[in-house]
């Protein structure tokens, strides 16, 4: 039986300056990316991430260089989009002068993936949509027109959107997790990770691996607006503290599989799951924020997670 790993490539383009490269970043801080830049030709640079997930898949993130000069290469060859799983189109809300720059650009792309008969979504990304313009008619109005214009001139194929920023963490989670949850079929386990937070008044809950990737999340709207900074101090931080806490308990043959913690009058509850999956015994951990009296009742309901996370990835 081979133990090749599967890949799956997604391709992240539009104009320089349109946000790819802070998408990039908050995906690095958040899914515990292994980096490196690859060199297709001298005069190309096309930024390059992965990572490996749960042994089984290989994630690829091309991020196609937005300059002008790199464009014209990347349209003259269209070599570099073969294989795609998801185009990842970005539009940068805030600049109305290069819309129409933008829009001709992502036509000349979609050509290429029709040649190539690309049957799945286009995921595009409204970008630099920052929570303080959600109530803004001018920006609600341009993305809009972008938006028909966009279906009206394509309509063999289809679309998803999204508005996404730097300083909400949340859109950019659910903009790359919709694509992947496609490929991976994960929904099950959002839902029931959308379902502990609400039925149990929860600030968060967050599936991760022993690795600190995180697989899935779902978080209350006072969270949501936590832009990467924040995410970083109050989430990652915390993940590796409990992955070193279940370490050391591994080190010293500890034989124990929950932590608890008060913080800020919340409980900040871990729990391990081992699950025997074809590659061999897959810890998974999940996280969850919640007030001290709804504890007992919520570790009821996460008894049955375990086989949800076992029928999801058998």
């Amino acid at each position: 039986m081979s133990n090749k790993l599967e890949e799956i490539k997604l391709v992240i383009a539009g104009l320089d300056n349109a946000g790819k490269t802070s998408f990039l970043i908050a995906l690095r801080q958040k899914y515990n990316f292994y980096e490196k830049i690859k060199d297709l030709k001298p005069t190309i640079k096309i930024d390059y991430s992965s990572f490996d997930f749960l042994n089984r898949w290989i994630i690829n993130f091309w991020d196609m260089g937005g300059q002008i000069k790199y464009r014209k290469i990347y349209v003259n060859n269209p070599i570099y989009f073969t294989d795609t799983n998801y185009l990842y189109y970005f539009i940068d809300i805030q600049d109305e002068l290069r819309v129409e720059e933008s829009v001709n650009y992502l036509h000349e792309l979609l050509n290429i993936y029709r040649e190539m008969q690309y049957s799945n979504e286009i995921i595009l990304c409204f970008t630099k949509y920052d929570p303080k313009f959600k109530n803004n008619v001018e920006y609600s109005d341009r993305v809009e027109m972008i938006k028909n214009l966009i279906v009206t001139q394509n309509k063999d194929m289809q679309f998803h959107f999204f508005e996404t920023s730097y300083y909400d963490i949340s859109s950019l989670s659910k903009a790359v997790s919709y694509s992947l949850n496609k490929l991976l079929n994960i929904e099950t386990l959002n839902k029931k990770i959308e379902k502990i937070v609400t039925e149990f008044n929860c600030n968060y809950a967050i599936l991760y691996t022993d690795t600190g990737l995180i697989i899935t999340d779902y978080y209350t709207e006072s969270m949501n607006t936590m832009d990467v900074r924040d995410f970083e101090e109050s989430i990652s931080n915390k993940i590796s503290d409990d992955l070193e806490f279940f370490q050391r308990l591994a080190d010293n043959q500890v034989e124990i599989d929950e932590r608890l913690s008060l913080l800020n009058n919340n409980m900040e509850f871990v729990k391990k799951f081992a699950i025997e999956l074809s590659n061999g015994i897959n810890l998974f951990y999940l996280g969850i924020s919640l007030p001290l009296k709804r504890i007992d009742k919520m570790k009821t309901e996460i008894e049955n997670f375990k086989m949800d996370l076992k029928s999801t990835f058998s």
